[in-house]
Parts: structure tokens; C-alpha cells; sequence
């Protein structure tokens, strides 16, 4: 499978995997051969880039780390009607296990974010991968509390407007204060509180509440963080940008808007390139064919022309270090 950005993509493209919107409904099944007329919906749907097969690319594996069926249940909780109860708390908690325990630590890989295509919608896609990077950076820097940070995530999305209508956005203060004060209501614990009043806050003090460095609760700069990545590469309010990019601008905010610490963590827990996703290093052009779990930045690739065409090379090896990715590839074909 290869992952292609849509504007390369041609009449006679076959989809290698499921094609569906935020409510679940496929819209295009796993096996059908694009034309002309689908390519254009697809771009109307907002979705940047499909899975399509790709001969020489069939043993890529690119099994998402959240699978449909618990993005869809997400979906449906974070939209039940009704306000928050403990039973709906209780639903919620679960939800934040299942990722935990099912998904994120079943696959020996980095974090690589749920495209667009596979959760249905831009805002579910930003609001699938914010619970679970939470709690995978929770895993790294304070794993007794991954549950917690993950569902303080979780709530983030209770009811946003962006489950309806797509736009990926902060929660206003009012919005924040609201979820707040229902949470202290339902004495849920004060880690998960706490995460949620102190996300917008900056290391440097210039967020909101104007809390600095060690003041910040770590479950809230966790969430700022990863909503600020996120929010750049899922935003709908302008360009969006492609991980690699996000994750240099956000980690030259280290020391400033996050703490270094947490950035490095960012820098060490999340693939920049999918798997499946071409790109370039150099003159050399290569297909990222698995990204480990321990240094994402370094994939094994397989590369597509040059002297070593065929071959896959592990870029952690000591002799590879001169090779180093530069971008995604922009064009549909190598020499």
C-alpha cells in the first residue's frame, strides 16, 4: 500500500482500504478502482491523501494503531445527547482502557496518526489521535496516570462542535469552564480536573491560567501540547501542515511553550513519515516500510531507485547515518 496525497492520484487507482465519513457509512470500499468523478468527491470530502495499491508495496503493513470500530464508538459517546453522569463516565473510562491496552501498546511500532480516511472527518481524526498521543506520552513521562491524562483528553471532545460540523478548534473559555465545573460536580478526580484547567497554559508562563515551568500540572501540559501539534496538522482554519513540519515548529517552542522535556518525548514517540508514505533523502527516493517504536525518526525503508533499489535499509544502523530524510516525496513516479 501506498500512501498518496490526492492530488497524484489517477483514474484506474485501486483503494486499499476502507473509505468512510464520521458516521461510520463507507463511501468507498476497499478494492474499487478510482475514476475521474471519485477523485473529485474525495477532494470535496477534504481528505488529503488515500491508501492505494501500489505494485512492490504489498507487504507494507499499515494496520492503524485505533481501529474503525473504536473511533466509531468515541464518535458516539463524545455526541450521546444529554449531559455527563457517572454512567457516562464510567463509558468514557472504558473507552480510554480500550486504547490503552488494545490498541496503543499492541503494536511494537511509533505513534503514526490516524489519517482523515480512516476515522471519517478532519475533527475526529484530530480528536482519535489526541487521546491517544496523550496517553503514549503519558506512558513515557508518568504512566500511572496515562488513564487519567487519556481521559481528560476524552472529555475534551464531549460534545464539541467540531463533531458535527468538521472544524477543528480550541474550547473556548467559557466552553472549558462549563465541562469544568460539571466534572468538580460529578467529584471526578482532581488529575483529570486538573489536566483540563491547566492545557492552555505555557511554559513560559504566557497561557491561560498564567501558571509557569514547574507550576503546570503534567497531564495539562501533555494535553496543551499534544492539542498544539495536533491542531496543526488537522487545522481547517488555514494550511495544514504535514507532521514532519508540525514537529519542528513545535518543538522549537521547547523551553518556551513546552518544556523540553515533554518536546523531546514528542520528538520520540511520533512517526514524522507514515508508514507507506514515500519519501525523499536526497536524490535516493524510498518507501517507509516500518517505523519503530524507539527512534521514529529512523525508519526502515525500502528503497526505490539508485544503487540499493530493492533493498531495505534500517536508518538506526551506524553506517546509515549520512542518510537522512529530507520531505515526502511530490511527485507520483521515480527514476
Amino acid at each position: 500500500m501506498r500512501l498518496l496525497p490526492i492530488n497524484q492520484l489517477e483514474p484506474g487507482d485501486v483503494i486499499a482500504d476502507t473509505l468512510r465519513n464520521a458516521d461510520g457509512r463507507v463511501l468507498l470500499r476497499q478494492g474499487v478502482a478510482l475514476n475521474a468523478d471519485m477523485i473529485k468527491a474525495v477532494e470535496r470530502w477534504g481528505i488529503p491523501a488515500l491508501p492505494i495499491e501500489w505494485p512492490g508495496f504489498e507487504e507494507i503493513d499499515t494496520t492503524p494503531i485505533v481501529s474503525s470500530a473504536l473511533i466509531d464508538k468515541m464518535a458516539a459517546w463524545a455526541k450521546k445527547p444529554g449531559g455527563l453522569d457517572s454512567a457516562r463516565l464510567h463509558e468514557g473510562q472504558a473507552l480510554v482502557r480500550t486504547m490503552r491496552d488494545e490498541q496503543l501498546l499492541a503494536h511494537a511500532r511509533a505513534f503514526e496518526m490516524l489519517s482523515v480516511y480512516q476515522a471519517g472527518s478532519v475533527y475526529l481524526s484530530f480528536y482519535a489521535n489526541l487521546v491517544g498521543l496523550v496517553m503514549r506520552l503519558a506512558d513515557q513521562l508518568a504512566p500511572e496516570w496515562s488513564e487519567a491524562y487519556g481521559l481528560a483528553a476524552l472529555l475534551y471532545g464531549y460534545h464539541h462542535p467540531g463533531l458535527d460540523n468538521g472544524q477543528v478548534r480550541d474550547l473556548a473559555p467559557a466552553e472549558l469552564a462549563d465541562l469544568v465545573q460539571t466534572l468538580r460536580q460529578l467529584r471526578v478526580p482532581a488529575p483529570v480536573v486538573t489536566t483540563l484547567l491547566h492545557y492552555q497554559c505555557r511554559y513560559d508562563g504566557s497561557g491561560t491560567p498564567p501558571l509557569k515551568g514547574e507550576e503546570i500540572y503534567r497531564g495539562g501540559a501533555l494535553l496543551g501540547l499534544a492539542s498544539a501539534f495536533l491542531m496543526l496538522v488537522f487545522q481547517t482554519d488555514g494550511q495544514a501542515l504535514p507532521a514532519h513540519e508540525a514537529l519542528e515548529w513545535v518543538m522549537g517552542g521547547g523551553g518556551t511553550d513546552f518544556s523540553l522535556e515533554a518536546v523531546r518525548k514528542l520528538g520520540r514517540v511520533v512517526a514524522p513519515y507514515a508508514t507507506g508514505q514515500v519519501v525523499s533523502l536526497g536524490r535516493e527516493v524510498a518507501v517507509v516500510y516500518h517505523v519503530p517504536a524507539e527512534w521514529p525518526n529512523r525508519p526502515l525503508i525500502l528503497m526505490l531507485n539508485g544503487d540499493q533499489q530493492g533493498q531495505k535499509i534500517d536508518l538506526r544502523q551506524p553506517d546509515q547515518q549520512t542518510r537522512v530524510i529530507s520531505g515526502v516525496y511530490q511527485k507520483r513516479l521515480w527514476s
